[in-house]
């Protein structure tokens, strides 16, 4: 479903961070072909690997994943438009993140204790799949989510 008239639940950033943010999230999605995504489902969420053999997407991937924590840390959404994206900064204090820069990318261990959360970093990892699978052409679009999350 794409969205044509977008209701930011956070606010629409615009400040001189959000612009770098929306760079590297923009040139990996121009560059998704050249990325890989490996995920282990664990009953309390994740364990997945972002990588790419092209050094320069593999350092942008990196840089990604430390401006979305800095982002998370700060309570200062992305994609607040899309209920998937609003629920995981909603309800970030349930959720715990580890992050490791690997050779060619990031490995992450998102869980959770709660099972409703559970199937937002499910539904998370559906969405970045998306984001390698398909570029731009997923990045204007709602993300999947869960049935409870309206």
């Amino acid at each position: 479903m794409e969205i044509s008239h977008q209701n930011y639940r956070f606010g629409h950033g615009s400040d001189e961070q959000h612009k770098k943010d929306q760079a590297l999230f923009g040139k990996l999605l121009e560059h998704h072909d050249k990325i890989q995504r490996f995920t282990e489902k664990l009953e309390n969420g994740i364990k997945s690997q972002t990588v790419s053999a092209d050094a320069e997407i593999a350092k942008t991937i990196q840089e990604h994943v430390v401006s979305m924590e800095n982002r998370y840390a700060a309570n200062r959404a992305i994609r607040s438009w899309d209920p998937l994206f609003a629920a995981l900064f909603e309800y970030k204090d349930l959720i715990d993140m580890q992050y490791i820069a690997i050779e060619n990318g990031v490995e992450a261990t998102v869980t959770s204790a709660d099972p409703k959360i559970i199937e937002l970093i499910h539904s998370h990892d559906l969405t970045v799949h998306g984001f390698i699978d398909r570029g731009f052409a997923a990045g204007g679009e709602q993300s999947p989510k869960p049935d409870w999350l309206k």
